[in-house]
């Protein structure tokens, strides 16, 4: 199974059962709620299809040094979001968020349906790790992922 499967996994077990008030309720002014976090993660996935759709099929196969995309998942490390994937503070159900990240995941997979086992192998830029082939490039989002799973964990916590 691949991170990326296993990462949204994760995800909708973390968030089954959660009421409309827990998703939306924000802990303070300066984190997330876990309304935000999908919504982040949402764009992500859209960015992603977006930046495949352009680039995936002409990046080049080349030699390169395969990166440590697993680290996208420590939280002791902080990071801030690029504004292009910056959540937008909104009002969701629960069935509301699912669709939301449901309708974002089937257009990645559906610009990675596209995509041949060599494919995979084409080296793409990336803002964090400068370029990552197309498998650690998705690899790289799983981690990510799991990353806010367990800011929704904390959430929850505190909840």
């Amino acid at each position: 199974m691949s991170l990326l499967h296993e990462a949204r996994q994760e995800l909708w077990q973390e968030l089954q059962g959660l009421s409309e008030e827990q998703l939306n309720q924000k802990l303070s002014d300066d984190t997330w709620s876990i309304q935000e976090v999908a919504d982040h993660l949402k764009k992500m996935d859209l960015v992603a299809a977006k930046h495949l759709a352009a680039e995936g099929k002409k990046a080049p196969i080349k030699e390169y040094e395969p990166k440590p995309v697993e680290m996208a998942e420590d939280r002791s490390r902080k990071a801030t979001a690029p504004s292009i994937v910056e959540p937008e503070r909104k009002h969701v159900t629960p069935t509301h968020l699912k669709d939301e990240l449901d309708t974002a995941r089937e257009k990645l997979n559906q610009i990675l349906s596209t995509f041949t086992e060599e494919d995979f192998k084409r080296v793409i830029a990336h803002p964090v790790f400068e370029e990552l082939s197309l498998k650690q490039y998705l690899d790289f989002i799983g981690a990510h992922e799991k990353r806010h799973i367990h800011q929704i964990k904390e959430i929850k916590e505190q909840l």
